[in-house]
């Protein structure tokens, strides 16, 4: 394909994008995306829904148990999301107990192949929580799922002490967004499990305290961080405990609230924030969105979720944003890409919410340089320092002109880049699999600095054209979630090359290019890969990460191309 033929299809593949893009924008200027539909929410919520009204709530059981028998795979298990492969021990176990719990004989067979698989694939030892002496991840709540149903003693637990109430905040926040789960299934634990006297007085002095905890975090709509998985955690845990009446109807009215019409919940309800700005950062590249009459709204409507008082569970100040409303928590990456986006928009540093929000950056920065979501100086699970969370920190000061010295947050944020940085050359990101994603990123910073001969970054550089597939695509190898090149992780790569001043008519981009065109539907948008990372044991898929983020790529190779 020649010159003419590649640009005049990249033209047509991104006008169809950007057209796509705009029939999906809400009336208030927003974008909602569609999350993967969950085996761990979706058993989570099934059991919750059981164990408060079967007889009220069973046309909606005998939906997600359809969803569930249609989500087994050949192999026995059942997947992370969706249907995607390949099938997890973890979200096995938990599809296993829904199953005994709902439907023991008629899923009698399904039961048995799901054992089996967890059998061939490393029995319960690969399951988080199940062996050991605490909980590793989320998913650790596996076992408490198959005690509940009475598939494993209910002494066999990861020990979950809601006693660390009692802690100064200081000690305790060092876990955060696993912490309402940690503390439902805690003061579960305490209510039926045995203990010492001096723990069972722990225990009920730490009770009133979690449970005001707990209170502070549930939004009016019931949700706890927009995340169906732990409002199904904690009307359970809270359930059993006999605790906490309006904590358990809260929880209860979220589940009702947001499980889909086959019968499945998602991870989150969806990441409403984030994709607006991934949707106006993909934008940008093709049309000037300051002068856009469709973007003004967009605009206020970022404005509006902006927090205005401190988060107090956390003690984290105002002034950030989270990943959605009304139950999200204020962190680092989103509200690092509002502010670019609102910079996009025509808003500078001297704007007051702008101003508030660079404020609260600089002061969630971690004492090496780096930023975490939540918690500062942690470095326990989702609360450790991210390469791709610091890289938007960084790009949104400089796009907003921070001042730049020695110890200045920028210079502060490169430094640990250069400890960071893997041998090899690439940055795995926290949040998502492998390491394409943090390396783009990070190379797509030094660029935005304008400092893309930086050793590290030339070192990003060479891993990511090391990791490019024979296809074109990215990535060349897999080692979390479902194997194969994605348009998410093409995208990525291609755009940061680019901005990193690679040619755009390098034969290697050509194939990217070409790779990405080839995977677009009759819609305009691409299929969703599971990238998306909570933890190794817990992927997810997003459409709208997917379609901001190819558009986003093709339409800065289609400039670049058109100029040279």
């Amino acid at each position: 394909m020649n010159s003419t033929e590649l640009t005049g299809r990249a033209s047509v593949g991104v006008h169809k994008a950007v057209e796509n893009l705009y029939t999906r924008q809400r009336p208030d200027g927003a974008w909602t995306d569609r999350l993967s539909s969950s085996t761990v929410s979706t058993a989570l919520g099934l059991l919750a829904l059981a164990k408060a009204d079967r007889e009220r709530y069973r046309e909606r059981l005998e939906r997600g148990m359809d969803w569930l028998r249609a989500h087994q795979r050949a192999d026995g298990g059942w997947s992370m999301a969706d249907a995607h492969p390949p099938s997890s021990p973890g979200m096995t176990a938990f599809a296993i107990a829904a199953c005994h719990e709902l439907d023991p004989e008629g899923c009698r067979e399904r039961i048995a192949k799901g054992f089996a698989f967890i059998e061939a694939n490393g029995t319960d030892a690969v399951i988080p929580g199940m062996r050991g002496p605490g909980p590793k991840t989320w998913p650790a709540a596996a076992p408490f799922a198959l005690s509940l149903v009475g598939l494993r003693d209910i002494t066999e637990q990861p020990t979950l002490p809601v006693e660390v109430m009692l802690l100064p905040p200081r000690l305790r926040n060092k876990v955060s967004i696993g912490m309402p789960a940690v503390l439902a299934l805690g003061l579960m634990q305490a209510r039926v499990l045995p203990a010492s006297p001096p723990r069972r007085l722990l225990q009920r002095l730490a009770q009133p305290r979690a449970l005001a905890w707990l209170r502070a975090v549930m939004a009016p709509n019931g949700g706890v961080e927009e995340c169906p998985m732990l409002s199904a955690l904690i009307f359970l845990g809270l359930q059993a405990a006999d605790l906490g009446p309006d904590l358990q109807q809260g929880s209860l009215d979220y589940l009702l609230d947001t499980q889909r019409e086959d019968g499945s919940w998602a991870i989150d309800r969806d990441l409403e924030i984030a994709v607006t700005c991934y949707s106006v950062l993909a934008l940008a590249e093709h049309t000037d969105v300051a002068a856009d009459p469709r973007l003004r709204p967009t605009r206020d409507w970022l404005l509006s979720t902006q927090w205005t008082e401190p988060f107090r569970p956390l003690k984290i100040p105002a002034g950030g944003w989270s990943w959605n409303v009304p139950s999200g928590w204020p962190e680092s990456e989103d509200t690092a890409v509002v502010l670019s986006t609102l910079g996009l928009l025509g808003l500078d540093r001297t704007h007051p919410g702008v101003a508030a929000g660079l404020r609260w950056l600089r002061v969630r920065q971690n004492r090496n340089g780096s930023w975490s979501e939540w918690v500062r100086n942690s470095f326990i699970l989702n609360d450790k320092p991210c390469t791709g969370v610091t890289a938007h920190v960084l790009m949104a000061m400089h796009q907003h002109n921070e001042p730049r010295s020695r110890w200045a947050p920028i210079d502060r944020g490169l430094r640990w880049y250069e400890k960071d940085q893997l041998p090899d050359g690439s940055l795995p990101s926290l949040w998502f699999r492998d390491g394409t994603h943090g390396t783009a990123k990070v190379l797509e910073t030094y660029a935005e600095l304008g400092i893309p001969q930086d050793p590290v970054a030339r070192r990003a550089t060479q891993w990511l054209w090391d990791n490019q597939a024979p296809s074109g695509g990215w990535p060349l190898s897999v080692q979390t979630s479902a194997p194969g090149e994605t348009a998410e992780e093409t995208a990525w790569a291609v755009y940061s090359l680019l901005r990193a001043g690679e040619s755009p008519w390098d034969p290697r981009v050509l194939r990217a290019v070409d790779w990405l065109l080839d995977r677009q539907d009759e819609q305009g948008s691409w299929a969703p890969s599971p990238t998306g990372l909570y933890f190794e044991d817990l992927c997810y898929s997003d459409d709208l990460i997917t379609h901001a983020y190819t558009l986003r790529a093709l339409a800065r190779w289609l400039r670049q191309a058109e100029r040279t």
